[in-house]
């Protein structure tokens, strides 16, 4: 629409134009997971470098370094992007963000558990074993969640 007094065009924005194709902005646990990713990238990169640097305790970050990569930025952001792109693929809405929510602070709160329990284990003994376990156990939940999320998300379409 013009107007004829300024000849200025009135349009919608590019972006207003894609919003109206994707439904919707990307949802606050999907976005949380791929920005946790990318932070985890940057500590797994850092915690590489450093195990290179200082061989001495290459031992005792093996399994945070690795965790923290697998788990941290490759899981989050598969969940992530599984949470953002799936859905759209579908048609349908996430079965439950909730559960989606649940998952993001449940998946980095014991990941980062997880990673400071082995460091203290490495450094003052066995008791902390038992609380690795339980954050490990944490995280098994998360995946858990992930996995029902978009099976339930998946499992009332059409065929």
């Amino acid at each position: 629409m013009r107007n004829a007094e300024f000849g200025v065009t009135k349009e919608k924005p590019q972006r207003q134009k894609w919003l109206k194709i994707l439904g919707e902005v990307m949802d606050k646990y999907a976005k949380a997971f791929i920005k946790g990713s990318l932070i985890y990238l940057a500590i797994g990169t850092i915690l590489g470098v450093w195990m290179v640097v200082d061989p001495d305790i290459r031992f005792t970050l093996t399994r945070v370094h690795v965790h923290i990569l697998l788990l941290g930025f490759m899981g989050m952001m598969i969940y992530g992007v599984g949470y953002h792109i799936l859905p759209r693929f579908m048609g349908r809405p996430v079965y439950s963000h909730r559960l989606g929510n649940v998952q993001a602070w449940l998946a980095n709160i014991t990941l980062v558990g997880l990673s400071i329990s082995w460091i203290l284990e490495a450094s003052q003994g066995g008791i902390w074993h038992s609380l690795a376990i339980l954050f490990g156990i944490g995280q098994g939940v998360s995946i858990f969640l992930f996995i029902i999320n978009l099976w339930k998300s998946m499992a009332s379409q059409p065929t």
